[in-house]
């Protein structure tokens, strides 16, 4: 197996596993319970606005609003720009947004108005008349080929007006006014400017080109603009709908399912084999190779195999390893994941590199350091960790190795789709890091908080728990009850394992302290912090 698209298709889940020179380097999954919004776009409506946050707050349809940055405006509202954000929008406004994040935790999903169109070549940017091309794509030639190639497109395109487009907003603008009773404002002295308006739109689209577009011909590069610029049209169509029939918010365009998303973003040349383990998942693969990449149905397989295609191929043991805290590498160190709500701490281990000195540590540790290097950059996009990062390398006097090890991980994030930034190493030999937050984390998706430690990973001691009993007992015999007499009978109940600690012996002291009998009532389910003090009656 060199590098091959896995796509394991379940009755509740599917699953997607990117393989490159046989090590998995992504994963995707997908549950009907866990539908996730990212890339959407909606027409919202602005249920507030928050000065302080210079944000806005907007209805987009889910169970909670999206949250809207002033930084993001720049787009379908023509705002933006160094003014407050409640100069640009006000409270019951409607506005087009795409979901830029799915919630994390209590926030609700991030949105922008800088709206991107996804393809398989290229991302459609309607709102942005720049045309670039990733950093993926190593060498310059290239770039600028593609660069040039897409400079004549969007100027062929821009000379075929999108008269769709200008007419819908016309009659849209129509509809609203003669709802409000006001028929001599729709009359042809108004036409002109929103026909120049239409064309302003038409002439600011821009596109983003992707690493699956390297080598490609300005055919295949045209094909998927028109592709993209029609589904615009579409969008558009539905917005002018839900904004005359006054359906806001609504939702306007979603991403395709996950075998689809798969397939346009990772059919590339580097793909040797696709396989997939289902009828309906390798109908559908088969469906969309035939119509964007014909030469690739031959590389598409059915698996068959009982054994499932994930365990077959070993995939299961390494999502299992991208859920735990600590990744060996091959040099005896290890890599420790820590994450907290303001960031992702990584340490590197040194292991067997740790009782030598001198030279040979330093070497030891550079090997250490540009294996974890890599490891840390795969790590990351298996996990879906984004967001600030922060990691301890193994400490190096030599300059020329720690700015070796800061490289060695620049290079090995190129591959990453999600965007990346690493700064330097710090005099305390810490780099940190950043990574675009786009989805859910893996463990997010796969695990739900600990009810007992309610995520926190930790729970109270025994002895600390035994502590706290006692001078809780101590305290509801001291009070005495409404007379304050003290004396009486107290039951405690409490988790068995915490009932095993108050041994015979432990109960006569305490009996003894509080001038009370006490009882003491193990129940079978209670959580170990959990325990309750009641007074019985005389």
């Amino acid at each position: 197996m060199a590098n091959e698209l896995l796509i394991d298709v379940g009755l509740t889940e599917t699953r997607v596993a990117l393989v490159e020179d046989d090590r998995l380097v992504h994963l995707d999954l997908e549950r009907p319970e866990r539908d996730s919004a990212l890339g959407a776009i909606f027409l919202g409506r602005v249920r507030r606005i928050e000065k302080g946050l210079q944000a806005a707050y907007v209805d987009i349809g889910l169970s909670r609003d999206g949250f809207l940055g002033r930084d993001d405006l720049a787009g379908a509202n023509g705002s933006g720009g160094d003014k407050p954000i409640e100069q640009c929008l006000h409270e019951g406004e409607t506005v087009l947004v795409q979901v830029s994040r799915d919630p994390v935790g209590e926030k609700g999903v991030k949105l922008t108005c800088r709206i991107t169109l996804p393809g398989r070549f290229l991302s459609l940017t309607p709102f942005d008349p720049a045309v670039r091309v990733t950093k993926r794509i190593g060498q310059d030639a290239e770039r600028m080929r593609l660069a040039a190639v897409m400079q004549s497109l969007m100027a062929l395109a821009d000379q075929t007006p999108l008269e769709v487009t200008a007419r819908l907003q016309r009659e849209m603008s129509e509809r609203l006014q003669h709802r409000a009773g006001d028929r001599r404002v729709a009359r042809p002295v108004k036409r002109e400017p929103e026909r120049r308006q239409g064309e302003e739109r038409r002439k600011a689209m821009g596109c983003i080109v992707n690493a699956n577009a390297d080598g490609v011909s300005k055919e295949e590069l045209f094909a998927d603009l028109e592709r993209l610029r029609a589904r615009w049209i579409a969008i558009e169509e539905r917005r002018a709908r839900a904004a005359s029939g006054s359906d806001v918010p609504a939702e306007l365009w979603r991403e395709m399912g996950p075998v689809g998303r798969a397939l346009r973003d990772f059919v590339g040349q580097k793909l040797d084999r696709i396989r997939v383990n289902a009828a309906a998942g390798f109908a559908e693969a088969r469906a969309w190779l035939f119509e964007h990449a014909p030469d690739y149905v031959a590389r598409l397989e059915r698996f068959d195999d009982s054994a499932g295609l994930f365990e077959l191929f070993e995939i299961e043991a390494d999502i299992a390893a991208a859920l735990g805290r600590r990744v060996e590498l091959p040099s005896g160190g290890a890599i420790v994941f820590g994450e907290t709500e303001a960031l992702t701490a990584i340490d590197v281990d040194s292991g067997r590199a740790s009782g030598r000195s001198g030279q040979a540590f330093e070497e030891q540790a550079l090997q250490t350091n540009l294996q974890a290097a890599i490891e840390i950059a795969r790590q990351l996009r298996l996990r879906g960790i984004g967001g600030i990062v922060v990691i301890d390398f193994l400490h190096m006097e030599n300059a020329a190795y720690r700015a070796q090890t800061v490289n060695a991980l620049r290079n090995a994030l190129k591959s990453d789709p999600a965007p990346t930034k690493v700064l330097g190493m710090s005099a305390l030999g810490l780099v940190e890091m950043t990574r675009k937050r786009i989805g859910e984390p893996l463990a997010a998706r796969l695990f739900e908080n600990c009810p007992t430690c309610d995520g926190d990973g930790r729970l109270p001691s025994l002895p600390a728990v035994l502590a706290e009993l006692l001078r809780r007992a101590w305290r509801e015999a001291s009070s005495g009850g409404p007379g304050g007499t003290g004396g009486g009978k107290l039951e405690i109940a409490c988790a068995p394992e915490v009932a095993a600690l108050v041994d015979a012996d432990l109960r006569a002291r305490l009996e003894r302290q509080i001038g009370a009998v006490v009882q003491v009532k193990p129940e079978t389910g209670r959580r170990r912090e959990s325990f309750a003090v009641s007074r019985l009656g005389h």
